[in-house]
């Protein structure tokens, strides 16, 4: 018990230390272009299967302030079910605008971390169809989610982030950020 203690009173420290000589991971100008992958889609229904064992999704923002970031995401998701001599597919893609918080400079925290949190609205398509009849239809609509991520940089520019919340076809994202 001493040790895990120990351990998690370290962590925490580690994530919230103070470097006033370092310059935050996130200041405005900064461009952010993230590639990931989504797990747990929220629009395929139980006992449907991932077409691919993952979603992908790519995002891009630029900083407006020390704080805030607006831009842009795509993201793609599709699943099948398989059963009883019945198949039935869909895909979606969702094309979106999005905006984050930094809460770096406010928590003051260490400049390898990047907390945030933020809003996306956008509009995604579905497609789907069938091999038992001629059913195959498209249907679209406006999307709204929000989420809460973390990036840790493995160098100046390199980054790996994790974003978790309802948006983008998924509940959790995971990937590769890039500063510049």
């Amino acid at each position: 018990m001493k040790k895990q203690l120990l351990f998690i009173t370290l962590f925490t420290l580690s994530i919230l230390g103070v470097n006033a000589q370092s310059k935050f991971s996130f200041n405005k100008g900064d461009n952010l272009f993230n590639v990931g992958v989504g797990i747990g889609s929220p629009y395929f229904g139980t006992g449907y299967s991932s077409s691919l064992p993952v979603n992908p999704s790519v995002s891009y923002e630029v900083g407006v302030s020390n704080a805030i970031s607006v831009g842009g995401q795509v993201s793609y998701a599709s699943s099948k079910y398989d059963g009883y001599n019945y198949t039935f597919k869909e895909s979606a893609i969702y094309f979106g605008a999005r905006g984050s918080y930094h809460f770096n400079q406010l928590l003051n925290i260490n400049p390898k971390f990047d907390l945030y949190g933020g809003a996306s609205l956008g509009y995604v398509t579905v497609s789907i169809s069938d091999n038992q009849s001629t059913v195959t239809g498209t249907a679209s609509g406006f999307g709204f989610g929000l989420y809460a991520g973390g990036k840790y940089y493995l160098g100046s520019s390199t980054a790996i982030y994790s974003e978790l919340g309802y948006q983008s076809l998924s509940f959790l994202n995971v990937g590769v950020a890039f500063k510049f």
